[in-house]
Order: structure tokens, then C-alpha cells, then sequence
């Protein structure tokens, strides 16, 4: 029997190791490849980056873009600002390899150069993508913890004082 569960229990203590280590993988900069992509759907209109290298990009633990929302939203306030294109839904595509990255933009091109109703920009180098700095999540600071405990614990010694003040006084 001890034969049988040794496996069994190999395979879990190797899947328990590696969830746990890679949960605790901290953010790597690396060079990534991306460009961005906004619709304005009430008006069919496209609008599309040139593929970009952005040297100081964070990826986590399973290779995804910290932080990418805020890509997306530096897109969005270029259409707005200097594209007058209001409310347009923004996307970022991105990837380690620039041929990959080459590809996915010309598939998506294609797409929308196939659509007659649908108004294609294509945004030159004016725009570039600026990296964005990590910030760890931290919830909640030491000392904003350690100075609530002791104003809870005060205030819990307060409320024992006159406690004992109302049953001394009857």
C-alpha cells in the first residue's frame, strides 16, 4: 500500500511546492512588443498603434502585463486629446516576440481593412507608449495597523475603567 500512495504523494508535494513558489514570483521588467488598438463604436471608426518596443515592461509570474489597464487608458486619452475620438473602447496587445506581435497586427489590419463600413486610423509614430512603474499592492501600512491596535486596545481599556467605576459606584 505504501508503494502505491508513494507516487500519489510525490506528485502532490511537487504540485503543492509549485503553486506555492510560483505565487511568489515578483514582477520582472523585460522587453516587450506591443501596440494598441481603439474603437469607437457608435461610429465605426478603428483606430491602431505601430508595433512598439517598450524596453521597461513589467510581466508577472505567468507572463502577463502588470498593470496593462493603465496602456490602455495612455491610448485612450491620445484619442481623445489629439485624435478627438470620445469614449473609444481601447485594447493592448503585447508580446515577447516582435515577429508574433507583427503578425497578430497585421491579422487585426486585415480585419478591418476588409470591413467597408468601419473607418480604419492608422496612428503613426506620434504616439508612443510610455512604460509604466510597478507598484506592489501593499494592503494597508505597519504603522496604520500597529497605531489602530493601540488606539483599540485604549479604548477597550477605557471602556473596562469605567465599567469598573459604575460597579464600585452602586
Amino acid at each position: 500500500m505504501t508503494k502505491k500512495l508513494r507516487p500519489v504523494m510525490l506528485m502532490a508535494f511537487l504540485g503543492l511546492a509549485l503553486s506555492v513558489s510560483a505565487g511568489s514570483k515578483e514582477p520582472k521588467m523585460q522587453r516587450l512588443y506591443m501596440f494598441g488598438f481603439g474603437a469607437l463604436l457608435t461610429d465605426s471608426v478603428a483606430c491602431q498603434t505601430q508595433v512598439q518596443a517598450v524596453d521597461s515592461a513589467w510581466l508577472d509570474a505567468h507572463s502577463m502585463l502588470v498593470d496593462r489597464s493603465l496602456y490602455s487608458i495612455q491610448l485612450q486619452f491620445y484619442l481623445e486629446q489629439k485624435e478627438s475620438v470620445k469614449n473609444a473602447i481601447c485594447t493592448v496587445y503585447f508580446g515577447k516576440n516582435e515577429r508574433k506581435v507583427r503578425k497578430l497586427w497585421a491579422k487585426l489590419k486585415q480585419r478591418y481593412d476588409a470591413d467597408p463600413v468601419v473607418k480604419q486610423r492608422q496612428l503613426g509614430n506620434e504616439f508612443r507608449f510610455k512604460a509604466e512603474q510597478y507598484r506592489p499592492v501593499i494592503i494597508g501600512e505597519p504603522e496604520e495597523t500597529a497605531s489602530s491596535e493601540a488606539a483599540v486596545k485604549d479604548s477597550k481599556a477605557a471602556a473596562k475603567e469605567k465599567k469598573g467605576r459604575k460597579g464600585k459606584q452602586k
